[in-house]
């Protein structure tokens, strides 16, 4: 600090604390009295005097006006309380002019207090600021130097006044000479005048400009270099020259001759790479299009289903109790309104839509496609020859096996409706071994192909586009509706494979299912006859059924009640809920999976549980959605729509039968 600043090293540089600001003013105030007293002894050293004012300005420069003025106060309060007897004049005048000039004392001192902390911030500013432009030089300097890149920067007579290291090393030249360097000695001739007439007419711009050339480095060998000058302007907005930069892009120019070379071979190579992204674009719209149908006919689905429970339903207890004249007229009834609002609802329908839910198991094709072929050589009738040939009883596919008998089936009529009478139909199996991109965009692995040939009539090109489209068929109007393929189709993506059409008019045609093979095991086929018998020769049960559609209610119940049960019905989650409050007993909760309201079959059963815990659940639903994630991620049980007594039955005994204890 310089001497003519020492006072600023008086003055605190923060506020003073409370006990800091009491001490500095009783000492002052200490002081002014005691000096009074030692001159003039205690009977004169009492009175009003100058000698507080020391104590004023030393108060207020060191800790705050505020002291100052509280020591002011003290003085004049200490006064009038013991003023002095030997004062000769008009007290109140005296004591009016030391409360002025003490005032005027403390308003002055804050000044000079202000100025001097003002002074102080300012000198700290100034050596701040020195010291951060200082930082700033070094920092740009060094960034400057650190760049790959040539870097300059001009004044207002094109002069040079900085040059980074880039710039001294390509010229390799000392600094101070690489500032005052005359370009044009290193410049191609071919360049020469080119540069010097854009170089001339951008700066006169004063905008931003570029240049490219070729410029002779150190080691001798031509470089392009482009540069970019960028216009640098003042404070005041005053133009001060230029700041550039420059590339070497010499391998940039060879990689756009390289570059154009390559292009013409491209130009070859992008015709046969459009002709294959317009396959795949037409295959795209197919597979959006089928998508688009599955999402339409999702709800739908949810009806109808409800509707052949049902009818089947119906017809299963009329089978069951045929002298019951009054339960036959009733099912009846039944059937045939549900009949009728089907019929409604069938050019709606896309039952075989790629958004049903599957329920996929290990399963054994050969075995399955045995099992089938009774049901399949009713289907084809005896005009044509039906050749099932499974070559596969070691393959096990993870699939749904009703899906995968309903794929088969619709191959099999589709086969006998093309085929005229006296031909074949084969259905076989092998298995494959897929590489990439052969079938459809299938990974390559290990498949099971389950193909259906025929010697029916074929099929052109243009027909074999449209085979999977939903709705599209080629038989007369009221044989078929377009959607056996389509149902093949979706089974066979949401299985993980594919499907694939090969024919030819006159030639007949093969449809190929590929379906992924899965580690060979017990994939046994499984049958609900057991579970249905111990059901029906099971205890009776409490049911609590929950089903907002009357007529599906009403079947439920008589099933429910033909197999030994007594039933509760509510007709939505809420109203279910309140039967469970009255503390009625309930051995089993049966309910549909949508119902009217904000709660859905599975929030029901979660809130039920809670309330009674351990009380079975079954969850029953003819959704094919996606509504069904839910469920399948439930803890419960879920029994699809359409279903008989018997698939009722075992979905009881699943519930209700406790396991077997470990041993």
């Amino acid at each position: 600090m310089t001497p003519a600043l020492w006072p600023l090293r008086l003055v605190p540089r923060r506020s003073p604390t409370f006990l800091e600001g009491l001490a500095v003013t009783t000492v002052a105030l200490v002081a002014a009295v005691a000096l009074r007293l030692l001159l003039l002894g205690l009977e004169r050293g009492l009175g009003l005097s100058i000698t507080y004012f020391p104590a004023l300005i030393a108060a207020t420069i060191l800790v705050g006006a505020r002291w100052g003025w509280l020591l002011l106060a003290t003085a004049v309060t200490f006064n009038l309380l013991s003023p002095s007897p030997f004062l000769t004049v008009d007290l109140v005048r005296l004591q009016a002019l030391f409360c002025v000039s003490g005032a005027l004392t403390v308003l002055l001192c804050q000044s000079f207090r202000s100025g001097l902390l003002r002074l102080d911030e300012a000198a700290a500013g100034q050596a701040a600021a020195q010291q951060t432009l200082a930082d700033t030089e070094s920092r740009f300097r060094m960034l400057a130097d650190s760049a790959p890149i040539l870097m300059w920067v001009t004044r207002t007579d094109g002069r040079r006044e900085f040059a980074n290291k880039a710039y001294v090393d390509f010229l390799a030249v000392p600094y101070e000479e690489a500032i005052d360097f005359d370009w044009r000695r290193v410049l191609h001739p071919d360049d020469m005048a080119r540069i010097l007439e854009e170089q001339v007419a951008g700066e006169a711009s004063r905008r931003l400009f570029t240049l490219e050339a070729r410029y002779r480095r150190a080691d001798g060998e031509f470089r392009w270099v482009r540069s970019v000058s960028q216009p640098r302007w003042g404070p005041d907005g005053a133009f001060q020259g230029f700041i550039g930069v420059g590339f070497d892009v010499s391998d940039g120019k060879r990689a756009e001759e390289d570059l154009h070379r390559i292009n013409e071979i491209l130009a070859e190579r992008v015709q046969a790479a459009l002709g294959e992204r317009d396959e795949a674009e037409a295959q795209l719209h197919r597979a959006q299009k089928l998508d688009a149908v599955g999402q339409l006919t999702g709800g739908v689905a949810h009806d109808f289903n409800n509707l052949l429970t049902v009818i089947i339903g119906a017809l299963d207890l009329m089978q069951r109790h045929p002298k019951d004249e009054a339960r036959r007229e009733r099912m009846i009834g039944a059937a045939q309104g549900a009949a009728r609002r089907g019929e409604r609802l069938t050019q709606q329908l896309l039952a075989f839509s790629r958004r049903q839910a599957l329920k996929p198991e290990p399963v054994q094709v050969d075995a399955l496609l045995k099992d089938t072929e009774p049901l399949l050589r009713r289907a084809v009738g005896e005009a044509v020859n039906l050749v099932v040939a499974p070559a596969a009883p070691e393959c096990v596919v993870n699939l749904d096996p009703s899906q995968f008998e309903a794929a088969i089936m619709n191959l099999a009529v589709n086969a006998r409706d093309a085929t005229p009478s006296g031909g074949m139909i084969r259905i076989e199996t092998l298995p494959v071994r897929l590489e990439a991109r052969q079938v459809e965009t299938l990974e390559p692995g290990d498949y099971l192909c389950v193909a259906v040939h025929d010697t029916g009539v074929g099929m052109d090109a243009d027909t074999q586009a449209r085979a999977f489209e939903p709705f599209f068929t080629t038989k007369a109007p009221g044989r078929g509706t377009g959607l056996g393929l389509s149902q093949v189709y979706g089974f066979a993506r949401q299985s993980g494979g594919a499907t694939t059409v090969d024919s030819a008019p006159g030639k007949g045609s093969c449809v190929s299912l590929y379906l992924p093979r899965i580690a060979a095991g017990a994939a046994a086929a499984t049958t609900t006859t057991g579970a249905a018998a111990a059901a029906r020769n099971g205890p009776s049960l409490n049911v609590l059924l929950v089903e907002d559609d009357l007529q599906v209610a009403e079947m439920v119940d008589a099933m429910l009640c033909d197999l030994g049960h007594r039933v509760r019905r509510a007709e939505h989650a809420d109203a279910a809920l309140s039967v469970l409050e009255t503390g009625e007993a309930f051995d089993l909760i049966l309910t549909d999976l949508i119902m009217p309201g904000d709660k859905s079959g599975v929030d029901l059963a979660r809130i039920a549980v809670r309330q009674r815990p351990g009380l079975p659940v079954i969850l029953s639903s003819g959704y094919t959605g996606e509504v069904l994630v839910a469920a399948e991620d439930a803890p419960w049980p879920l029994l699809r729509k359409p279903y008989g007594p018997d698939q009722l039955a075992a979905a009881i005994a699943e519930v209700t039968t406790p396991a077997p204890s470990e041993t």
